[in-house]
């Protein structure tokens, strides 16, 4: 027995070393996971704390360069104050008076002249002229060189203000920059001529200097001012240097920074530049005032050497604190687990010998390798635990398992209970903080600090009123407050702007709660808040949409119309007149079929934005839909009216659009109401416009029409209008119906052959015919949308009853626009692949004027569906005999005898010598022949006589629903 213990524990013990080859110790991997954890964080939060810096520095750099262009624009303003108070001094110096008035220019210089150089020094004047009110100078006084382009641009502003009576304060950059004050004078009511006076800006970069420390300089365009000796040109830049403060020093930094910024676009933006170890931002500002001939600009030089060198050591104390954080973490962790994790793996190797049911080994090798300890952890409490589990699961092996499963699941179900009980107010969506007796807060959950850019410890103590905004308050909440901690109310519900942290604010619905104890220290108001701010905004972007269209932002149809209403009745009120432009863009659905939804998206943005920037900024636009606009102009006659429509018709010629190698003309057909002429009302001038852009169709599309009580197609275009609605109405909620006649073979009386019969069904129920729409649809240019649709529904209709074997043939009518229609064919091709369907099982119907009026069109659309399989058929036959010919030209499969000469074939002798003619030309080419209008037997029989094909009418059956038609077909 003792030798077997022996060699099991050899083996153990083989196994052991064996496996320790293998083996990373628990220590070495802890320290490495630990290590490049630590050295990521410490990464991370470098370089998110620098660049924070950075972006803080950019942030207040811009609200600086604001606060400096505010600064000088309020020197310069100071400057003109300045001028203009001495202006209205000079008149009343000893004898100015009565030189000005008398115009003498040798007494303005003897009363003046004393007071020159004071003005010089004192005022920093740098120019005094007087002018007669003819604009000719009488006198003047310069301190800087004469110059051509100075004295024109002066002398411009002097006529101007001799002619207004309107003083004015040019700031005009030649050699520098002077603000000139020029008033007109006036002494005793009788007036003067007008005085000039130019003051340089030189207190305004001493007192920028003064107010902020930076350096300032003046930069002028190579064209304002030719050249001078003393002056710093800059030829990257075509700027010269007119004036620089600390002139030598700043002089290097801007050369410098015109080596490594060549651009003068990055000295607008601001750069930063190095020099001698020294940080500097430059930035040019624009200055206000001068015309834009002479394009000057102020350079700010800002030294942020310190700022940028305490962001360098910020940095580098984090890095360095980090990694002698991480290195002496390392080492302590290394030493603290060396020796628990040597005692913890012996009894790890023990423990697979339990595994094997070998528990007395277990126990004789923990035993060996346990040691006495003066202070028991966790790895002695480990092996008496394991030594007790020995003994047990030798006894009662299969019960602890059990039970093992149960203890399990308990704890899981405990930890699961604790989790939630512990994290519930963290990981609620609401705010939850409580107040003490004085309305001061003592906590704050996780998602109320997350929220509102507090940590407990900031907010703690703080009074709960003092995170409201004063603005939201809307009555005396400090008062029911007080009535809720005194115990005089339960609860209180109220929204109120609450501030963050941060600054920012955000929408909080309050709901307080009294709690039953009442201590100082302890909660007595229990208060949780839902943040709504999202759903104000919400709120308010759902207010713009209901009144705008999100794709132009232009108003919708409902805004419109209430503009137009308030814009009608302000014109009925004050006696003015209007008009209202509206039209659609041509071909548009052309474009959004071959280049996609999102080409016809942005031809309708482009349209938006041509008509903002063409009419006026009294004139309101809007987009009723699809591609429909109107616009209303008021106080405008009808000549100003059709103007603007000819400014837009050709603001459109001018647009095109080109998508995927494709370029579309815009062209679009415009009407022209006027109110109260032609409408008194919304709905009515609406209308009136509608019919008149038909009516500009009509005459020809992309040019303009005038509405007109007295139009003679008005009854026609009212119907077109009516059709037209109904038909987008159709499209949009598919009232279309198909119907079924049955087309009988007079070889054997059999029904195989069907033609298709659109019908629409009216919003009462109603069911119209085609000949009441087809119309309308062909002048609107929606006939190919409803010829598509027919095919689509058609094609599905014959695969469900062709799906049991059967060869039910269709035909189907095409509009006389099919030719004009390039997505025809595709839609024909897609369809087919789609339901799986035989081409032969489909016919094609077309009339004969139609197929005439296009004979090339005709023969191309004939020879591509012959080649997809279908077949065809020449609709209304015989209506022309000058046909005859062009039916061999055209590869048709079958022609249908037009009913006129089929319905009263039995009674007309004319009608049946007619009949036979065309059979015979119809058999002569080879083509079969379908008579419709069979409305009774002895016309049938005669049909028979004469060798016609198939026949057609109520007599061998009427249109019929799929359901009536098929029902024995369909599964």
């Amino acid at each position: 027995m003792k030798q077997g213990t022996s060699e099991k524990i050899t083996q153990l013990n083989k196994l052991t070393h064996r496996e320790s080859s293998k083996f990373a110790s628990l220590k070495w991997k802890i320290s490495l996971l630990s290590s490049v954890i630590l050295l990521v964080v410490v990464t991370i939060f470098s370089v998110i704390n620098y660049k924070s810096l950075i972006d803080s520095i950019d942030q207040q750099g811009e609200l600086q360069y604001l606060r400096y262009g505010r600064e000088v624009e309020k020197l310069i303003e100071q400057i003109k104050q300045d001028s203009h108070q001495l202006i209205r001094m000079i008149p009343f110096l000893k004898g100015m008076d009565v030189a000005l008035i008398a115009q003498d220019d040798k007494q303005i210089t003897e009363a003046f002249e004393h007071h020159w150089p004071l003005l010089q020094l004192q005022d920093g004047i740098e120019a005094v002229r007087f002018y007669d009110q003819f604009n000719q100078l009488l006198v003047g006084w310069d301190s800087f060189e004469a110059d051509s382009y100075r004295e024109t641009l002066i002398l411009e502003h002097v006529r101007q203000v001799n002619l207004q009576e309107q003083p004015a304060n040019p700031l005009i950059c030649v050699e520098s920059c002077i603000q000139y004050t020029i008033e007109p004078l006036l002494i005793e009511g009788i007036r003067a001529g007008t005085i000039v006076i130019g003051a340089s800006l030189t207190d305004v970069f001493l007192g920028f200097k003064r107010t902020f420390g930076s350096d300032i300089g003046l930069l002028l365009k190579e064209n304002t001012y030719s050249a001078k000796d003393h002056d710093v040109w800059f030829p990257d830049w075509e700027m010269r240097l007119a004036a620089l403060t600390n002139r030598e020093r700043n002089l290097k930094i801007l050369n410098h920074a015109i080596k490594t910024h060549p651009d003068p676009l990055s000295l607008k933006q601001g750069i930063q530049t190095e020099r001698n170890k020294r940080y500097y931002r430059v930035k040019l500002l624009p200055l206000q005032g001068v015309s834009a001939a002479d394009q000057a600009h102020l350079v700010v030089i800002t030294d942020i050497t310190a700022t940028i060198e305490a962001i360098h050591n910020s940095t580098w104390r984090i890095v360095i604190i980090g990694l002698i954080g991480l290195i002496f973490s390392e080492i302590l962790l290394f030493a603290i687990l060396s020796g628990p994790l040597s005692r913890l793996k012996h009894i790890v190797f023990t423990l697979p010998l339990l595994a094997g049911g070998s528990f007395s080994i277990f126990r004789a090798t923990l035993s060996s390798i346990e040691r006495k300890q003066w202070l028991k952890d966790e790895i002695n409490l480990l092996y008496e635990a394991a030594v007790t589990l020995s003994h047990k699961l030798e006894n009662l092996e299969d019960k602890v398992v059990y039970r093992t499963k149960q203890l399990v699941q308990q704890r899981d179900e405990l930890s699961k209970e604790k989790d939630f009980i512990a994290h519930l107010l963290d990981t609620a969506q609401v705010i939850v903080l409580t107040q003490n007796v004085y309305g001061k807060i003592i906590m704050l959950n996780a998602y109320g600090e997350m929220l509102m850019r507090y940590t407990e410890e900031e907010i703690s103590g703080k009074p709960f009123l003092e995170i409201l905004s004063p603005d939201s308050e809307q009555y005396n909440l400090s008062q029911y407050l007080e009535e809720m901690r005194l115990g005089r109310r339960e609860q209180l519900k109220h929204e109120t702007i609450t501030l963050c942290n941060d600054g920012s604010k955000r929408h909080i619905v309050w709901l307080h709660s009294r709690l039953a104890w009442q201590s100082a220290e302890e909660p007595s108001v229990l208060s949780v808040g839902l943040d709504i701010t999202e759903y104000k905004r919400v709120e308010g972007h759902l207010a713009w949409l209901a009144d705008h269209d999100p794709l132009t932002n232009l108003y919708n149809r409902r805004r419109f119309s209430e503009e137009l209403e308030q814009i009608m009745s302000w014109s009925e009120r004050y006696q003015h007149h209007g008009a209202l432009l509206f039209f659609d863009l041509d071909r548009f659905k052309y474009i959004n079929d071959t280049s996609g939804h999102q080409a016809g998206d942005t031809l309708l943005k482009m349209i938006a934005d041509m008509l903002t920037q063409t009419i006026r900024s009294a004139d309101v636009t809007g987009r009723l839909g699809g591609d429909e606009f109107a616009v209303i102009l008021p106080e405008i006659t009808a000549s100003g009216a059709i103007e603007v429509a000819k400014k837009i018709i050709a603001r459109l010629n001018e647009t095109q659009l080109t998508v995927n190698g494709r370029t579309y003309k815009i062209a679009a057909s415009i009407g022209i109401a006027l109110f109260p002429e032609h409408g008194k009302n919304v709905h009515d001038l609406l209308a009136a416009a509608d019919l008149a852009m038909y009516q500009a169709k009509e005459i020809g599309r992309g040019t303009w029409h005038l509405f007109s009580n007295d139009d003679q197609t008005r009854e026609r275009m009212y119907t077109l209008v009516h059709w037209k609605e109904k038909i987008e109405y159709a499209n949009l909620y598919d009232k279309y119906l198909l119907y079924f006649q049955p087309i009988m073979s007079l070889r054997d009386r059999s029904v195989t052959h069907y033609e298709v019969l659109l019908r629409m069904s009216d919003k009462d129920g109603t069911i119209h015919l085609p000949a009441a729409f087809i119309a309308a649809a062909e002048h609107t240019g929606l006939i190919h949308e409803i010829d598509h649709m027919v095919l689509r529904k058609a094609i599905e209709q014959s695969a469900k009853i062709n799906k049991s074997g059967n060869r039910i043939r269709l035909s189907i009518n095409l509009s006389a626009h099919a030719f004009n229609d390039p997505e025809l064919l595709p839609v024909i091709r897609h369809e087919l692949t789609y339901y799986n369907v035989d081409p032969t099982l489909f016919m094609f119907e077309i009339t004969e004027t139609a197929a005439l009026d296009n004979l090339p069109g005709t023969r191309n659309l004939l020879r591509e569906i012959k080649e997809l399989g279908c077949g065809f058929v020449l609709d209304d036959f015989g209506v022309g005999f000058s046909s005859f010919y062009y039916l061999r030209e055209l590869p048709v499969d079958a022609v249908k005898i037009d009913g006129s000469f089929v319905r009263n074939l039995a009674s007309n002798p004319a009608d049946q010598i007619l009949v036979k003619a065309l059979c015979s030309v119809a058999r002569g080419f080879g083509k079969k022949i379908t008579a419709e209008f069979v409305e009774n037997e002895e016309v049938l029989a005669l049909l028979e006589k004469m060798e016609v094909d198939f026949a057609q009418g109520y007599h061998v059956g009427k249109p019929c629903s799929a359901n009536e038609a098929f029902r024995s077909l369909l599964p």
